[in-house]
This record gives C-alpha cells, sequence and structure tokens, in this order.
C-alpha cells in the first residue's frame, strides 16, 4: 500500500502554502461541494489579504516606534541624530504601479526597520538551518553588569567566543556550525544589563562543549544553571529571529517599561556589532541582514485604483491617510496593550508635533487662499526643492543669528516634502518645526 510521505518537521517548521490554508466558510454556507454539515459550522469572516496583513503590521510597528523614538531623541546622546530618523521612518507612501514606496531609517531601534531585517534573517538562513538534523538551541549568559561596564563585556563575550570555536574544532577535533544571535535586557530593579547569546548549534556533542568551555571561561561570572542547552524546537527557533532587546517585561503581574536612557545605553553599545552571526559556515543571500534599507518599494498596494496617491502618517488614526480625501491605508486599530505602550512613551504634544503634520497642511490652506497668517507664523517666504524626503529647503532673510539659522536650516532639511503638493504646506511645516524645537531643546 502506498502511504504519501509527510514532509521532514526541521528546527524551524514548515510554512503552509496557499492549498494548506484553511479557507474561510461563507456565512451563507454555499460552497461548492461541500457537505450538508457544512451548513451548520459558525460562520468564518474572512482575514485580511496578505497584502493587508502585511500594512496593517506595518501600521503597528510604525505606531509603536514614533513616541519611543521621541524619547529617544530627547536624550541628545550620540545616536541622536539617527534617533530622529526614525521619527519620521515610513511616514510618507507613495502609491505607483502598485506598489508603494517609502524612505525608511534602517536602525535597529525601529520597528519597521526591524521587521525587515529579521524577514531577510529568516530567508538567508533558514535553508541552511533545515538541513540540520540535530539541531540544539543554546543560551550563554554572563552575570548582569552596570551599563558602563556593558561595552567593554560585549567585546569580552565576541573575543571569548572566538577562542572557544577554535579549541572545539581543534582540541576537541569536533565540526562546529551554528548561528548566533547577541541580545541585551535590562534589569528594571536593579539597573543592570543582561548580556546573553541565542545559538543553534548543528550537533548536541558540539553544543555542550560549547557550554562547559564557555562556563571554563567565565569561571564565577556565569551561573551554571543559567547556561542551557536543549532540543531546537520550531518555536526555541523562532526566538532567534525575533528581539535584540526587550522593551517590556512583566513583574508581579505589572507590566514594567524599559527607560529611554537604559535603551540607550543599550543601543550605544551594540552599535557597529552583528546581531546575526554564522560561524562555521556561510550563507549567501541577495540582501544581507544587516544592509541599509533605504527606500523600499516591494511593498504591494491594497489596490492599484489609488496609484499616484500620496499617504502621509497619521500618530492619532494609527495609519498612513490619503491627505487629498482622509482615506485610511490599512485600517488598523491598536488593542490595549499597543495603547499602553504608547501612552507610557508619548510626549504630551506627540500628535500636535509628530503625527499629524498633514493637518497642519490641510489647516494652513485655507488660511493661505484668504491671505491670513497662521498664528505662530512669521510670514517667512520658504521654498520646496525638488527631489523627495529630506531635501526641503526653506529660504528666508534670516534672524541675524548664525547658530540658530544653522540649526533651522539642518532641522527644515530633515522635514518631508508636501507629498500632495498642496498651498501653505510650507506654513503648516513651519509650525510643526516650532514645536518640534520646544520639545526637542533645540
Amino acid at each position: 500500500m502506498y502511504v504519501e510521505s509527510s514532509p521532514r518537521p526541521t528546527c524551524l517548521g514548515s510554512v503552509a502554502g496557499p492549498a494548506e490554508r484553511p479557507q474561510a466558510v461563507p456565512c451563507d454556507g454555499a460552497v461548492s461541494g461541500a457537505g450538508l454539515d457544512t451548513l451548520a459550522r459558525p460562520c468564518q469572516k474572512p482575514g485580511p489579504s496578505p497584502a493587508q496583513d502585511t500594512l496593517q503590521k506595518r501600521a503597528r510597528s510604525k505606531y509603536l516606534s514614533m513616541p519611543l523614538a521621541i524619547r529617544l531623541a530627547e536624550l541628545r546622546s550620540p545616536l541622536e541624530k539617527s534617533y530622529r530618523n526614525t521619527i519620521y521612518c515610513a511616514s510618507t507612501l507613495k502609491q505607483d504601479d502598485g506598489k508603494l514606496r517609502g524612505r525608511y531609517c534602517g536602525n535597529r531601534w525601529c520597528l519597521v526597520c526591524s521587521r525587515v531585517r529579521t524577514a531577510r534573517a529568516i530567508n538567508k538562513y533558514k535553508p541552511i538551518l533545515d538541513t540540520w538534523t540535530d539541531a540544539q538551541f543554546v543560551t550563554l549568559t554572563v552575570r548582569n553588569v552596570p551599563g558602563d561596564q556593558l561595552d567593554q563585556t560585549l567585546d569580552q563575550m565576541v573575543k571569548t567566543s572566538a577562542v572557544i570555536r577554535r579549541a572545539i574544532t581543534r582540541t576537541d577535533g569536533l565540526s562546529f556550525e551554528a548561528l548566533r544571535k547577541l541580545e541585551c535586557t535590562h534589569n528594571y530593579h536593579r539597573d543592570d544589563y543582561h548580556p546573553h547569546y541565542h545559538l543553534i548549534v548543528n550537533g548536541k556533542a558540539q553544543a555542550l562543549a560549547l557550554r562547559n568551555r564557555w562556563l571554563a571561561a567565565w569561571g564565577d561570572q556565569a551561573d551554571a544553571q543559567a547556561q542551557d542547552v536543549r532540543p531546537c524546537t520550531p518555536g526555541s527557533a523562532l526566538e532567534l529571529f525575533k528581539y535584540a532587546t526587550k522593551l517590556a517585561s512583566s513583574s508581579g503581574g505589572k507590566k514594567e517599561y524599559i527607560t529611554p536612557a537604559a535603551l540607550d545605553t543599550i543601543f550605544r553599545a551594540m552599535r557597529g556589532r552583528r546581531i546575526w552571526q554564522s560561524v562555521g559556515f556561510t550563507a549567501k543571500a541577495t540582501v544581507d541582514e544587516e544592509a541599509a534599507i533605504g527606500t523600499d518599494g516591494n511593498t504591494a498596494a491594497l489596490t492599484e485604483d489609488a496609484d499616484g496617491t500620496d499617504w502621509l502618517w497619521h500618530q492619532d488614526q494609527h495609519d498612513w491617510v490619503d491627505t487629498r480625501t482622509g482615506e485610511l491605508l490599512t485600517g488598523w486599530t491598536p488593542n490595549t496593550s499597543a495603547e499602553s505602550f504608547v501612552a507610557h512613551y508619548a510626549p504630551p504634544n506627540l500628535i500636535t508635533t509628530y503625527g499629524n503634520e498633514s493637518q497642519a497642511v490641510t489647516a494652513q490652506t485655507s488660511s493661505t487662499q484668504t491671505g491670513a497668517v497662521p498664528p505662530g507664523s512669521t510670514g517667512a517666504s520658504t521654498q520646496e526643492a525638488p527631489g523627495g524626503y529630506g531635501r526641503r529647503h526653506e529660504r528666508s532673510a534670516g534672524s541675524g543669528n548664525p547658530t540658530a539659522d544653522t540649526r533651522r536650516r539642518c532641522e527644515t532639511s530633515r522635514r518631508r516634502r508636501n507629498p500632495a503638493g498642496l498651498p501653505g504646506a510650507n506654513a503648516g511645516y513651519a509650525l510643526a518645526v516650532e514645536s518640534a524645537q520646544e520639545i526637542l531643546r533645540l
């Protein structure tokens, strides 16, 4: 008797194809070729299309990233410029030929861009991991350290890993292949940092040798009970492609958010380091997961009828909005957890400063057409240079203060262009920048 064999389970598991996905049953139960029992099934609402699901997840990431980036920029750390870029990441999406194109900051802390990096990493490493028949999920840690020792500790972890790999291959005589991910979390109560590695190792003997040599190298700086080796499962493997640092944790049933200052300490210590690192093998990919994102034009639009539309991000609408019609792009609605996160990090004037610049543009249109000068506007003449994101220039007679003029011009150059070309947009953006200067203490 012939029995069809099922696919071999792998570390990351298998992804269901279109034919394997459950189909929603229409409410009237009219399914061609279905039995009578189909009529007794509860009505199932069809889920979002793949394109809409992708855009809704991107909207969620943008909704969460924006207030966090503002709080990080307020710290005026060495990463301030990068934090500012995240504020405006994917703020405008231009639709052409059934595709949505936008500018992305590419920063690791940006939730929008981290989704892109994670997808790249999975596409790059999953085909190789699926060939490992004895994959082990390994966790290697050291004791928590204060913030001023974090960078030095990460350096030592990288050096120790290289020494251990050579010892396993040369002294133990074992081949060694692994995918390693660097992570760091923050302890809210002790205000210290927990750097650690997660690895998928090809072979149990290699995984145990790695654990033992790690403990020997770190001595009393590593707790034996905290080092873990277990068979790799799809659930544990996906942990390798998640966060590089947790933004919130639960303690005693209460959610505690990591402070912006602690996040900045982690991001500065991890700057310039690879998050994912292949060890003992080379994975070929068209695009490296650490490569810059820049302009992305591969996102499918929901309908080609909206070609030529510029969608502008509205924080209070948690969506991109057609600046001409007010139509929402994704229809995503935040849950209680997302609203709680934004409420924790958002500054009081988040919406008026960063979230609704297109509303300011619309409000200024009527004022400009009637010749009225908006409240707070200096009436300075402004002109927009063509060329897209980050190329907006303001021209005025100047304030007589070279430092203030330079700061104003630098801030102006970071603003988006007016996507819809509405009259009076320059005055609207000027008002937005005045509020931005107040919140970021320029």
